[in-house]
């Protein structure tokens, strides 16, 4: 922030402000926070009196007309128009709407009310009840030391880290008129219809050291097709070279045919594995020289080739025109080798997992208190397995005040989650078990 000038968001002004009083506090120059906020002096001596005064980094009550409209309106307007599902068929207000429903029902704020009121006290409590953000929720019980060994692998920085994963139904669509290009003060436009030729599947493998990667369009993503690509990709590197693949949990990726194949470039034989968990077991053991790292359930967003695909979609693919699959494959590849010779760079993880626990904690507390009707038995008994493994192995990775409002939580709750449960015998012990470990951490601490 440059200067404390006037603009449409308030957060700008507030944050240099707290600068400013921070650098104040600690004894640096008037001329020294000057140079460094990009303000003029003036302005560094004129907050230094308000803050000497008492004052706080919010704007002063401004001169003119009295508010018209009392307080406890203003209250009542915030929680009518912060409400989800107001009406029937309704998720939530937008102003206008607001407006001519109060309109319609004098009695629930008790005046009238115009809309550009409604936009000025939603813009002062910096409320925006219309945003939202997408969150995609743990449900292994096993997520977290799971991450933390993928963590580990990105640390180590293996000179031979690979990143592996498929990417399908990759739509071949063909545009029913020709693009017009960007002229003058004119946008490129689109023409948004267009005529599907069929969908194309691609496995790539991303080098963590170098960033350069390895694609093949593949038929399908069988076992047999994924098991020729994985050793076409091995075959590049030298017999004694330890190669280390992480990877997701699809089926694909330890079968019986997938694990042979690993043994053979190992040059072992393959012992008898009877259940998929034997022969993921198998895979990730450090005794052979290509081991593979498998991800936590629902953890695909810790794939370092994730981001190369989003980079594929945005540079080569979105809003383009292909004739036939054939021709959505050449550009895959030529793509592809563009960006090993020209634009290869290796991706920094720097992710470390700190405030994913109190997270995943406070997004159960939030739903059992909402009383959802969305949690069931099946979705119930994960998260009480994953909670129990963080107030076990976990417990210094949230707040103590966390951990006490989800066990009051569960305390509150417990009839609406017993009759979730029913019937079930083993989740009601793992119910009462948990309500005993968060007591006794909680005594304890």
């Amino acid at each position: 922030m440059a200067t404390d000038s006037p603009c449409r968001s308030p957060w700008p002004r507030l944050i240099f402000r707290l600068q400013l009083r921070v650098l104040l506090q600690h004894t640096v120059p008037e001329t020294t926070i000057s140079s460094v906020l990009g303000c003029h002096v003036k302005t560094v001596f004129t907050w230094k009196q308000r803050f000497q005064a008492g004052d706080g980094i919010l704007d002063r009550p401004r001169s003119g007309r009295p508010t018209t409209i009392p307080p406890e309106v203003n209250h009542r307007l915030l929680a009518f128009y912060c409400q989800y599902n107001p009406l029937p068929g309704y998720t939530r207000w937008s102003i206008r709407w607001a407006e001519t429903f109060l309109q319609k029902h004098l009695d629930i704020l008790q005046c009238p009310i115009s809309r550009s009121s409604i936009h000025r006290l939603l813009k002062s409590n910096f409320l925006k009840p219309y945003r939202n953000k997408y969150f995609l929720q743990i449900c292994d019980p096993d997520f977290f030391p799971k991450m933390e060994k993928i963590i580990k692998a990105y640390q180590r920085a293996y000179p031979y880290l690979f990143c592996l994963d498929e990417c399908t139904g990759l739509q071949a669509l063909e545009r029913k008129a020709p693009r017009l290009p960007a002229q003058g003060d004119l946008p490129e436009y689109i023409e948004p219809e267009y005529v599907r030729h069929g969908t194309v599947s691609i496995l790539s493998i991303l080098q963590v050291s170098t960033g350069q990667v390895f694609t093949e369009c593949i038929p399908d993503h069988t076992s047999s097709t994924i098991t020729s690509s994985v050793r076409n990709h091995i075959l590049q590197y030298d017999r004694s070279a330890e190669l280390h693949y992480i990877c997701d949990n699809y089926s694909s990726h330890s079968t019986e045919e997938f694990c042979s194949g690993i043994a053979d470039l190992c040059g072992l034989d393959l012992p008898k594995l009877k259940t998929a968990h034997d022969r993921r077991q198998w895979l990730q053991s450090p005794e052979k020289r290509i081991i593979f790292h498998f991800l936590p359930t629902h953890g695909s967003w810790l794939n370092l080739i994730e981001i190369w695909f989003g980079i594929l979609q945005q540079k080569a693919l979105k809003d383009e025109s292909f004739l036939s699959t054939t021709d959505l494959k050449n550009r895959i590849i030529s793509f592809t080798e563009t960006w090993d010779s020209d634009f290869a760079h290796p991706f920094k993880f720097s992710y470390s997992g700190d405030g994913l626990h109190e997270k995943v904690i406070s997004r159960l507390t939030k739903w059992i208190q909402m009383r959802s009707p969305q949690l069931n038995v099946k979705f119930l008994e994960k998260q009480i397995k994953l909670i129990s493994n963080l107030a076990t192995s976990y417990w210094p990775k949230a707040k103590r005040k966390v951990w006490n409002v989800l066990y009051e939580t569960l305390q509150e709750n417990i009839d609406f989650i017993s009759a979730i449960i029913g019937t079930d015998k083993d989740l009601s012990a793992q119910l009462i078990n948990l309500n005993k470990l968060l007591h006794g951490r909680l005594k304890v601490t």
